[in-house]
């Protein structure tokens, strides 16, 4: 594939060195000091961005409109997918919070604990999560994704608390903490705690390798397909 990078971060740069090693061309790289331009995209097979929210859905229909696929692991533009159902229809857009393999495991995981937590009135969940302190984010996207799993599953929660709770908070809240710290990669834990014991499920991200390898995945998984796509549609 000759691949457009949409933000040349310290994911670009990973996502970069995976695609290199895996055969694959770099034919653009766009980033703050190289707006995106459509001419550019004429010989691209597939873009990927890693930018800002502020830039990713504009980087998203130029794309669309140059007719190429696009993979995006950029958070905080979602509120826009509904302005895109109906454009997507010569290419195909794949976006997740999270490109982790190891992590679409555990969303899976956590899927399933949630379902029987429903059965379990006794266990009250939470979320936390840890990043480094450049992420711009927080919470970030992957935590939120983990909410709304649990949100989904256990009929007893239905709202999200994201800001730290000034006093007590509802029982059908369900709270989302987050730490910023070093140079941490990602780490998530869910949690049910009970008056007689704790549960813990936890993905710790040891590097940023992982996710370049799960973007790289995805964008040839997303080759030939129309439409709007999840990591959910990807075979692990």
């Amino acid at each position: 594939m000759k691949i457009a990078l949409f933000g040349y971060g310290q994911m670009g740069h990973e996502i970069e060195a995976v695609a290199r090693e895996q055969g694959e061309t770099i034919a653009e790289v766009f980033d703050e000091f190289r707006l995106p331009q459509i001419d550019a995209l004429g010989g691209v097979d597939m873009c990927i961005d890693f930018s800002t929210p502020d830039s990713a859905f504009d980087n998203i229909r130029m794309a669309i409109q140059a007719k190429k696929d696009i993979v995006v692991g950029t958070t905080g533009w979602h509120k826009h997918l509904p302005e895109l159902k109906n454009s997507v229809k010569d290419s195909g857009l794949l976006y997740s919070t999270n490109f982790s393999l190891g992590m679409n495991l555990f969303f899976r995981m956590v899927k399933r604990a949630a379902e029987l937590m429903n059965r379990a009135g006794d266990y009250d969940p939470y979320v936390h999560e840890i990043h480094h302190r450049q992420k711009v984010d927080s919470p970030s996207g992957t935590a939120l994704t983990l909410a709304r799993i649990l949100i989904d599953g256990i009929d007893r929660k239905t709202e999200v608390l994201t800001l730290p709770p000034e006093g007590k908070i509802k029982p059908e809240m369900l709270h989302v903490s987050s730490t910023r710290a070093g140079a941490v990669a990602g780490t998530h834990t869910v949690a049910f705690e009970s008056e007689a014991d704790s549960i813990e499920l936890k993905h710790v991200a040891k590097t940023r390798r992982g996710f370049a390898l799960g973007a790289m995945a995805a964008a040839r998984w997303l080759r030939g397909r129309k439409g709007i796509y999840t990591m959910d549609d990807v075979e692990l």
